[in-house]
């Protein structure tokens, strides 16, 4: 059964860091208000590492983790990494402006040390992971014995682990991130993606590990203070 949903947080059409660039935006303020909601969510039990993901492409499940980790460092005083985890499309080092850099993969590789891959983020108390440097021939992240050994380490370092998972469909098994992480936030990109789709997405997720949903673009005409959030 889907969870708490939590309302369309973002204004007009603008992507990337809003957070960053509009701070006092209201579009900022459903960036907190999201994170206060999912912090209640994870408190009893306790819940740091978070997947996010969607149902497809193109749902906004990047920019949505991103700006989660920037309020939850930045506005909270959290301790946060985000990891790229999407292998097939990796777009944090880019959201955030990084360079071809040792990252992730590399890690898994041998190629480096997980401490020289974490890069600081924009603002205080943030790290980031970001996929590191690809030849195109890796292998699924997700399968192998090491990202688990990753995972639990950067457990013991951080408040909140952010992970930008890949889309459900049309291939990936998302049963291998939900093993490994405490809880799973699926983004919903209003009016763009099928109900059926959602809900072959949702039904292959399978898991009791979702804490909630993000309707992201949902139009609202209603004053903010109206906002809430269903089941």
């Amino acid at each position: 059964m889907m969870k708490k949903v939590i309302p369309d947080f973002q204004e007009g059409k603008r992507e990337g860091l809003v957070t960053l660039t509009r701070r006092a935006s209201l579009a900022s303020d459903r960036y907190r208000m999201l994170f206060a909601k999912v912090d209640q969510l994870c408190r009893m039990p306790e819940k740091k590492m978070i997947a996010l993901t969607s149902s497809v492409k193109g749902e906004g499940k990047t920019t949505t983790s991103s700006n989660l980790a920037v309020v939850c460092a930045r506005d909270f005083g959290k301790r946060c990494l985000i990891v790229d985890g999407d292998f097939k499309n990796p777009t944090l080092a880019k959201q955030f402006e990084l360079g071809d850099e040792p990252g992730l993969i590399d890690v898994i590789e041998g190629k480096v040390q997980l401490g020289s891959a974490f890069r600081k983020g924009p603002v205080e108390n943030l790290a980031i992971l970001p996929m590191g440097r690809r030849s195109g021939k890796e292998n699924n992240i997700w399968t192998t014995e090491e990202i688990k050994h990753v995972l639990t380490e950067v457990r013991a370092w951080f408040d909140y682990i952010w992970i930008d998972a890949p889309p459900i469909l049309p291939l990936f098994d998302m049963s291998l991130i939900s093993d490994s992480v405490d809880g799973i936030l699926v983004v919903v990109r209003a009016g763009e993606v099928p109900e059926q789709v959602l809900t072959q997405a949702m039904k292959s997720l399978g898991s009791s590990k979702i804490i909630g949903s993000v309707l992201n673009r949902a139009k609202m005409e209603w004053p903010a203070q109206y906002y809430g959030y269903g089941y």
